[in-house]
């Protein structure tokens, strides 16, 4: 057997028989463990639902269908080499995606830190551009203006044969 889930009217789940093959166990000690199971009655709802199999012989034999969140809460129970091979490959798995969340939340906040500083700049470089020109406005454009008629008047009688 490959895999442990199958899909079900679009959902994705489990069945205790093949929990029993995986864990290569007695399904009835399967089928004991979800009875003893000590989670909420909401929870066995939401995540356990009771079925039945047809056998070899064509016998009619209990069985549960599961969520992969009863699945989780089941096998965590489990002892044995199977069952810690996969409770470590599961804490492994959610490792590596706590790992790559954090790393993509901290790539985000430094291109949001990268933009900011950016930001930051082009306003200060826009706020002094923005002073240069008051100053310029005010008080270096006036002198120069005064300066330029000055001379131009001082040159006007040379151009036009005037004083010389």
């Amino acid at each position: 057997m490959n895999s442990i889930v199958l899909v079900k009217n679009q959902s994705v789940i489990t069945t205790s028989i093949l929990v029993a093959e995986k864990f290569e166990r007695n399904h009835r000690d399967i089928l004991r463990a979800i009875k003893k199971l000590d989670c909420s009655p909401d929870f066995t709802e939401r995540n356990f639902t009771l079925s039945e199999y047809e056998d070899i012989t064509g016998r009619k034999l209990p069985m549960y269908q599961m969520t992969k969140d009863g699945f989780i809460f089941l096998v965590m129970g489990f002892t044995g080499s199977k069952a810690a091979k996969f409770k470590e490959d599961y804490i492994n798995a959610f490792n590596e995606m706590h790992n790559f969340l954090n790393s993509e939340q901290l790539s985000l906040i430094a291109q949001f830190n990268k933009a900011l500083l950016e930001f930051e700049q082009a306003s200060d470089i826009a706020s002094q551009a923005g002073r240069t020109l008051s100053v310029f406005g005010r008080k270096i454009k006036p002198l120069a203006a005064e300066k330029v008629a000055a001379l131009e008047s001082q040159l006007q009688p040379q151009l036009f044969g005037g004083e010389a």
